[in-house]
């Protein structure tokens, strides 16, 4: 389940951050987000460290993606 979980959230992730609608990319950022987490739980379960690590690198880059995209959506 958790890796059906996984593979939806990185198409539509892929899917929202390919588009060229600023307001697609903000919510590319936030699947990514969640797909990281995702990444995070299952490298947890597993026992795998480098997972792990890797997985929360790329939630902090999504989580500032997204954090100055609603910034920068908020002036406009």
């Amino acid at each position: 389940m958790l890796a059906l979980l996984v593979a939806i959230a990185t198409c539509a992730t892929a899917w929202a951050l390919t588009s060229e609608q600023p307001a697609r990319r903000r919510h590319g950022s936030l699947i990514g987000l969640v797909n990281a987490i995702l990444w995070t739980i299952a490298g947890l379960y597993a026992d795998k460290g480098a997972v792990v690590a890797v997985a929360m690198f790329c939630a902090l880059c999504f989580a500032r993606a997204y954090a100055r995209g609603r910034i920068v959506g908020g002036a406009a």
